[in-house]
């Protein structure tokens, strides 16, 4: 795929980010299970966390093409600290397309600085990927807008300064319309989280779960009309999918580059593991798979920023990337041996990892649905 002059810089950026400051840092963040927010707030400044962002609100304006050269460069060197870095702007694409240049300003640009962290809260406890039926709701009362529910597996939900909350508004038929979208700022009279503890994943990840207790937000907050929440995030779904595609690309790089380093210094009964013809051919399927994988994951990248019509694509690139980030781990924990299970050689980070990719935005079960109804029920 050919690239601009400025995505080929971001690219280079990425790499250099994450050489320089990601990876000796990773097995501090990930024993001590802290949020790498000196990290973050560096990689902010190196426009790296928005870079897909509108450029006038302090954005990079690349697309969904730049954001996939970042999160692939950052989730090869730690999936934990990628992640934190990358989901410090969940919910900016939505208020930069679809709320006031005032709500931008307000919400965006300090995130686009450095200076603040959002999230986006959708899943809820009875609801998974069933987002049309949420149960969250969003009184009207007078100016404001009194917001009661709960939400869990929230990206930086217990560190964020501002949550996107999508609540039910009225009761519809069809339910998902509706569903509007409000920022929550942490500050909030009824607001509260706290933080997901010992669940499958990198130690950096930051997961909160929100409770919302008669939660007060002026009418202002609303981003858009009422009723548009769930199309809001149905729009940002494709992209989304790609993003973890390439972030499952990343981390089956990754742990595959940290595989071939081993094999090539270790020896077993007098011969280099990486001469002996089962793991050569294992190394070649994988790097076969991978850039068949990115190559497929980029072009409907390109597809979507130019409007094609896109159905199957964007599920098959995250189910199929999500499946190799695990089949790659996994194969490096085996080719390391007794190492693998060390934090210090980092291949089990990424095993932990691919299984989070296999149900953020939608599992692969959802995934596997979207295609069988594009390929069989036309």
């Amino acid at each position: 795929m050919r690239l601009s002059d400025a995505e080929s810089e971001l690219r280079d950026r990425a790499a250099s980010f994450a050489e320089e400051r990601i990876e000796p840092a990773a097995v501090e963040h990930e024993r001590s299970g802290t949020h790498p927010t000196e990290i973050v707030k560096a990689a902010a400044r190196e426009g790296l966390t928005t870079s897909a962002l509108p450029a006038e609100y302090g954005g990079g304006g690349l697309g969904v093409t730049g954001s996939l050269l970042v999160r692939e460069e950052l989730y090869a060197a730690d999936p934990g600290i990628a992640e934190a870095i990358t989901g410090s702007m969940f919910g900016c694409e939505i208020i930069a397309e679809d709320g006031t240049d005032e709500q931008a300003e307000r919400w965006v640009r300090p995130v686009t600085n450095g200076e603040m962290i959002t999230g986006a809260a959708m899943t809820e406890p009875r609801g998974g990927s069933d987002f049309a039926n949420i149960e969250t709701r969003a009184e009207r009362d007078g100016d404001e807008y009194v917001l009661d529910g709960e939400k869990i597996f929230i990206g930086n939900g217990h560190i964020a300064d501002a949550v996107l909350v999508f609540a039910r508004t009225s009761d519809t038929d069809p339910p998902h319309r509706g569903i509007s979208s409000f920022v929550v700022e942490a500050d909030t009279d009824g607001f509260h989280r706290e933080e997901l503890d010992n669940y499958v994943g990198p130690g950096a990840m930051a997961l909160g779960e929100l409770h919302l207790d008669s939660a007060r937000v002026p009418v202002e907050a609303r981003i858009g009309d009422e009723g548009d929440g769930f199309y809001q995030a149905m729009r940002t779904m494709n992209g989304s999918r790609l993003e973890i595609a390439a972030s499952s690309v990343g981390a089956a790089r990754g742990a595959l580059d940290r595989t071939i380093d081993y094999i090539s210094d270790r020896e077993t009964f007098g011969k280099p593991v990486k001469d002996r013809q089962a793991v050569r051919h294992r190394i070649a399927n994988y790097e076969a798979r991978l850039e068949a994988l990115r190559t497929f994951t980029y072009k409907t990248a390109r597809d979507l920023e130019e409007n094609v019509d896109l159905a199957e694509e964007p599920a098959m690139a995250k189910l199929l990337a999500a499946q190799l980030a695990e089949d790659v781990a996994s194969d490096a924990i085996q080719l390391h041996g007794g190492y693998g299970l060390l934090e210090e050689y980092r291949v089990e980070e990424y095993l932990r990892w691919s299984k989070v990719a296999q149900i953020y935005d939608g599992t692969n079960e959802v995934m596997r649905s979207i295609i069988a109804e594009s390929v069989l029920d036309e």
